[in-house]
């Protein structure tokens, strides 16, 4: 048997009452007030649609339970109740931190379409994401060197022609934000407190409308872009 962990999350709720992809029942297990959401199976799960449908409830159940919560990449196993212990223990303080930082707080996901090519609006070459392990191509090593190209790295991943007017609707809501570009799609993630999310919704609606901007709008979903791969 092997320990599937669907998210780490904090506070634990008094009682769980779920089951994982597999059937199995979900426990959690805490070490130093880092509760992770766990079930015990023999395989790891294989990434069908319809597994990948069943453990996104899975999140999404345990999200409505708890205050902060950061989703773990489907298929996430460990060996043993030991090595569980380990993670959760080695990096406690920096995860403790993530989840503060997510704590009653939910994603908004935008998607802007893009990809004809006539379309100057959205279109670019694919960008670096800013929470992906990147390194200077111009191979500075110099700290105030590679900051700046780290910096000018970030600004270049963000920038979307067009999207200003969407940023300054919502910026009173957006706690974080993440961005992705592939194949002609631009996919924002916002983290928002949850409570903003209906008037997130309605700026979002108000500012596209109003700049003839082609975009949907989804969620309020666990916050997966910024869980950073634990």
């Amino acid at each position: 048997m092997i320990i599937c962990v669907y998210a780490l999350i904090r506070p634990a709720p008094a009682r769980l009452n779920l089951t994982g992809v597999t059937g199995e029942k979900l426990r959690v297990v805490t070490v130093r007030q880092l509760s992770a959401v766990v079930g015990e199976m023999r395989r790891a799960p294989a990434p069908s649609v319809r597994n990948l449908r069943r453990y996104a409830a899975v999140v999404e159940a345990v999200a409505v339970r708890t205050l902060a919560i950061l989703p773990a990449r489907f298929g996430t196993t460990v060996a043993d109740g030991e090595e569980l212990r380990f993670v959760l223990t080695s990096r406690n303080a920096p995860l403790r931190r993530r989840l503060r930082a997510v704590r009653s707080r939910r994603q908004m996901t935008l998607r802007l379409l893009g990809s004809d090519p006539d379309d100057a609006a959205f279109r670019g070459p694919t960008p670096v994401m800013p929470r992906s392990g990147v390194r200077p191509r111009n191979g500075a090593t110099q700290g105030t060197q590679y900051l700046r190209r780290r910096r000018a790295m970030a600004e270049e991943a963000r920038a979307i022609p067009g999207f200003e007017p969407i940023r300054a609707a919502v910026q009173r809501f957006v706690k974080d934000e993440r961005v992705e570009k592939r194949s002609g799609v631009v996919t924002v993630n916002h983290l928002v407190p949850r409570t903003a999310v209906a008037p997130y919704v309605a700026a979002v609606r108000r500012a596209a409308s109003d700049n003839h901007l082609r975009l949907t709008v989804s969620g309020p979903w666990a916050p997966y872009a910024f869980a950073d791969n634990w």
